[in-house]
């Protein structure tokens, strides 16, 4: 392999980015963390709100994909990041941070 060079070509990561094996990449990421994030919602909040937990995928404005776990409930936020009548609890963030063993 003596000779061989290989150099990249940054103008080529929009493109690159933008492949559905890239996409897909996300995508599967996302869902690994949905049956956890589902569990603790379970656990902690209520069943409906486990069922509003879901992954959306989107172009970022300069092209960037992305693909997240979001809950789609108006008192989501709340639960999250906490408020004055509903105390924190970080589903999605603790569900992200959790390792598979």
């Amino acid at each position: 392999m003596s000779g061989i060079r290989f150099e990249f070509d940054p103008r080529s990561l929009p493109g690159i980015m933008q492949t559905e094996q890239v996409r897909g990449a996300l995508k599967v990421e996302a869902e690994k963390i949905v049956p956890r994030a589902k569990a603790l919602a379970r656990a902690e909040v209520s069943d409906a709100f486990a069922e509003s937990i879901s992954v959306a995928q989107e172009i970022r404005p300069r092209g960037r994909p992305t693909a997240k776990v979001i809950a789609d409930r108006e008192d989501a936020a709340a639960h999250e990041h906490g408020d004055s009548n509903t105390v924190r609890r970080r589903i999605l963030g603790r569900a992200a941070h959790t390792r598979e063993s």
